[in-house]
């Protein structure tokens, strides 16, 4: 009998000039029954966190398309949902609503604007508070809670992604620095997201330099090897393939062709020419380009994030990322051709327009997040696939205030989409335990989105918990 041919879960084929080809998960890393890597340590675990930008209903309404009217497997999908059905994901995803957090000075909870302050006590589990010079986040965000726990060996530790491009405003992700002068010895800070899909590839496969006023010969070699990485290996991998299976070989030819077609669609919106305008030609503009005036191709500019997170997780670049829909408020100025009749998603669509057309704004977000399923879904790993190891989270910004209480609904009532009262989040993945495929009701519980967490920091054994929220959410277990 011939001896079983293995190769290490962090191989990668390195050839000319420093490329170095990242490798998928192949059989021939793996124990005999396919659930493990061949060394004994356990298939990866990775947390992925969608979030969107809007709220379930609009100024003028209390109704909205998104919330399944029934309980448990099995139920209808409404017409905000139905990318999850289009994109075969309805058995991978728990939708779960009635989830609150209240606007007072509670445990976990916002005592200031709604904008500003919800996002933090969402994604920290503790509650807002003004530092000096102005109203911060008070804990570490999910995924950096994430990261302390179980120290990833990755090359990154997380990654943060942004659809939009315009930057400011309240992000997703923070971490604990030092504090200046006129503030406490320790504070939270917010971590930028990548804006740019180009950048962030290169951050992926080529340790990214970020750009500055100087030319850097190192980054413009960089951006020379990736207009053909794979040609610079072409050698180590054929000579991989000789020695892998049929199935193995399969899997790489799959992988590889990806990583070129990825490549290919970065590099055709590069010019072929930098021009004198340009003050920095080491890194010309080569993201999608805007549909027209101040109106980004946000649909592009999706696709790529969308094979950039697939990739990281294909790869193991990464086991911990987050992928926002917009930074500023609920997608202020935020503009895509879908509503750009509007103009910007916040004060236009989601504050001035219909609810059919917030409905069809939440689709598309509903969309992309069924999207990175989807893919993560069909990338095969061990005996199943990507996504059975990962805990993949939606995320809204506001739910819909149903009570003029104020101490339930922001503004008292008066708007019911500043609240996050009656929320709806989105659990994907069977990691650890999970049991999706449902609509879980939590209604009259008064459960904190940060319960929800938590079940996710369990399920991925991180020895964590969300801010000042204790507990979790048996249900999604069983």
């Amino acid at each position: 009998m011939s001896r079983r041919f293995s190769l290490s879960r962090r191989a990668v084929l390195k050839g000319a000039l420093g490329t170095a080809i990242g490798l998928p998960l192949l059989e021939c890393m793996l124990d005999g029954n396919g659930t493990a890597h061949a060394d004994g340590t356990s298939l990866p675990k990775r947390y992925f966190l969608f979030y969107c930008p809007t709220s379930l209903v609009t100024s003028g309404s209390r109704t909205e398309a998104l919330t399944p009217t029934a309980a448990g497997a099995g139920y209808a999908i409404t017409p905000v949902l139905q990318p999850l059905a289009d994109r075969g994901v309805v058995p991978d995803v728990t939708v779960i609503s009635g989830l609150f957090v209240p606007p007072i000075d509670a445990p976990g909870a916002y005592d200031s604007d709604h904008h500003g302050q919800a996002p933090y006590a969402v994604m920290t589990g503790v509650r807002s508070g003004w530092v000096e010079p102005q109203w911060r986040p008070q804990g570490w965000s999910a995924d950096q809670l994430v990261v302390r726990a179980l120290n990833p060996t990755t090359r990154l530790k997380s990654l943060y992604y942004q659809l939009d491009s315009q930057t400011g405003g309240t992000y997703l992700s923070y971490e604990q620095t030092q504090g200046f002068s006129d503030e406490p010895p320790i504070v939270y800070k917010q971590i930028e997201p990548q804006t740019s899909p180009t950048l962030g590839y290169r951050q992926l496969f080529t340790g990214f330099t970020p750009p500055g006023s100087m030319v850097d010969p190192q980054a413009e070699l960089d951006l020379r090897l990736r207009k053909s990485s794979l040609s610079y290996a072409k050698d180590r991998l054929a000579a991989l393939q000789q020695k892998l299976g049929a199935n193995d070989r399969r899997t790489l030819d799959e992988h590889l062709t990806r990583v070129r077609t990825l490549e290919q669609r970065l590099l055709m919106t590069m010019p072929g020419t930098v021009t004198p305008a340009c003050h920095d030609p080491m890194l010309p503009a080569t993201d999608p380009a805007d549909v027209s005036t101040d109106v980004p191709n946000q649909d592009a500019r999706a696709a790529l994030f969308v094979d950039l997170v697939e990739m990281a997780f294909a790869c193991d670049l990464s086991r911990v990322i987050t992928l926002g829909g917009a930074s500023v408020m609920t997608g202020s100025g935020m503009r895509n051709p879908l509503w750009n009749m509007r103009g910007g998603l916040h004060g236009e669509v989601q504050h001035s327009g219909t609810q059919a057309e917030l409905n069809a704004a939440n689709r598309w977000f509903v969309d992309v997040y069924a999207r990175c399923l989807a893919r993560f879904k069909a990338t095969p790993e061990g005996t199943g696939n990507v996504l059975d190891n990962t805990a993949a989270l939606f995320v809204m910004e506001g739910g819909k205030g149903l009570t003029n209480d104020a101490n339930r609904s922001g503004d008292g009532g008066g708007d019911p989409n500043h609240s996050l009262d009656h929320s709806v989040m989105m659990l994907g993945g069977r990691v650890g335990g999970l049991v999706p495929g449902r609509h879980l009701v939590l209604t009259g519980r008064d459960l904190h989105h940060g319960t929800v967490f938590n079940s996710v920091y369990q399920a991925l054994g991180a020895q964590t918990q969300h801010g000042e929220i204790v507990g979790t959410v048996s249900e999604l277990f069983s």
